[in-house]
């Protein structure tokens, strides 16, 4: 009995083997590769993460007392909000005198001041 069990334990574990490898093997067909495809929509980049603006992508350096928010958005890590909040501070208190009055509008810190200060201008 004994020798019949050592006879057929290695061909149940090569089974088991084969069949296991073949599993996993099947469920990718190509080989290897793996292709994912991301919706559209799913594709957005959050912006804290957005690339540097480049001169491809607007007039820079931006000028922060006569921009739009649209022309405002295009600074890194400055969205949509944030830039509405520029248009709108300037709106109510007139004229930026310094770049670093940008403090001044909510959400804008020293770092976020740092990271646009080479792409804004006050002008003039």
């Amino acid at each position: 009995m004994k020798n019949k069990l050592l006879t057929v334990l290695p061909v149940l574990t090569a089974l088991f083997a084969g069949l296991t490898l073949g599993l996993f093997l099947g469920r990718n067909p190509s080989g290897g590769s793996v292709t994912v495809s991301i919706p559209a929509q799913a594709q957005t980049v959050p912006a804290d993460t957005q690339p540097e603006p480049s001169a491809q992508d607007a007039a820079l350096p931006v000028n922060i007392n006569t921009a739009d928010a649209a022309e405002l958005a295009v600074l890194p890590g400055i969205g949509e909000v944030l830039a509405q909040r520029i248009v709108d501070y300037r709106a109510l208190h007139g004229d930026f005198t310094a770049p670093e009055q940008l403090t001044n509008v909510e959400g804008i810190g020293e770092g976020k001041l740092d990271a646009i200060l080479e792409w804004i201008t006050i002008g003039g």
